[in-house]
């Protein structure tokens, strides 16, 4: 799409929109998991998401309380658990979290003169780019997947070391984090099922499961539907893992803009098995609530649209 396609649409939603552009946005964010696409909406969601999106939607984290994810504290400084990384990891870290040229200002206000939005920036939620960390990565074809982190919480990203395919999005740590990163009770622990766009092509995407693992998790094997596994990257006991898939002709879109909407496949995962070095089952996660097989962030958890609360929350 080229930058004069983006700003008529912008403006045309600009024009029509009927509803708060603080709810525009939080569809912007979830539509790689849960809602059809368009060419037209897919660049759109990546420059509204930016530009206003990820304050309204990351709503469990302010930007005058940076450690407060859902069940933080003070009392442990998440930032002494992330690994130590090497200059080009930092460099890969930053790139992840890096700031986008927001889009037309002219746009833009006309959107906030319609719905005003809170004046917080993605920068303040975000946060200082040198408190992140790669925490997993894992090689993608044109590139790498990478899990990257800081005391506000996770970020996946999809990076050939100067391009990344979506804006960043973070989502606060889930659990209850103010003894640790690390005290939860089982041996691992599931943080984020989600799809990226991949770097090969517009409409290929990665199915993603990230998380946490103690010491004696030595491998780490996702399952979802369909016959599809992988082997996740367990590193300073985080984990990544992914399969690939694409964007699907959306059947049932209707509308204005249904012609060439696409929409992302329902991919269900069924389990996430921890062993240790010897091969043995430690722990074995599988989803206890029916929208946690197909996506989890954990603004599921302070959204007030997840009906049922995940269990991957606590």
């Amino acid at each position: 799409m080229t930058d004069q396609m983006l700003k008529e649409t912008l403006a045309a939603l600009a024009e029509r929109a009927p509803e708060p552009v603080d709810d525009l946005a939080e569809r912007a964010l979830r539509t790689a998991v849960r809602h059809r696409m368009t060419r037209a909406a897919a660049a759109f969601s990546a420059a509204l998401a930016l530009a206003v999106a990820v304050p309204a939607a990351v709503g469990a984290v302010r930007d005058d309380s940076p450690s407060h994810a859902l069940g933080s504290s003070d009392r442990v400084d998440i930032q002494k658990e992330l690994p130590e990384n090497t200059p080009e990891q930092l460099a890969i870290a930053r790139g992840c979290v890096r700031k986008d040229p927001p889009p037309d200002p002219q746009v833009m206000a006309r959107l906030r003169s319609k719905h005003p939005v809170p004046r917080t920036t993605p920068r303040d939620v975000i946060g200082p780019l040198e408190d992140y960390r790669v925490l997993t990565s894992m090689p993608v074809p044109g590139g790498q997947l990478a899990e990257v982190g800081s005391r506000r919480g996770l970020v996946i990203c999809v990076s050939n070391g100067h391009d990344n395919t979506m804006g960043p999005m973070l989502n606060p740590w889930p659990g209850k984090s103010n003894r640790g990163l690390f005290r939860f009770g089982a041996p691992l622990r599931v943080d984020g099922i989600s799809q990226t766009q991949a770097l090969s092509h517009w409409n290929d995407l990665h199915a993603v499961v990230v998380g946490r693992a103690k010491p004696e998790v030595a491998r780490i094997r996702v399952t979802w539907d369909g016959g599809r596994a992988a082997e996740a990257a367990v590193r300073n006991g985080f984990f990544i893992a992914q399969t690939p898939t694409r964007m699907v002709p959306d059947r049932n879109a209707t509308g204005a803009m249904s012609k060439g909407a696409m929409s992302s496949p329902t991919i269900r995962v069924l389990r996430v098995t921890g062993y240790d070095a010897a091969g043995r089952v430690l722990h074995t996660w599988s989803p206890k609530v029916v929208s946690e097989s197909t996506g989890f962030t954990s603004q599921d958890c302070t959204d007030a649209m997840t009906r049922v609360r995940p269990t991957l929350c606590d």
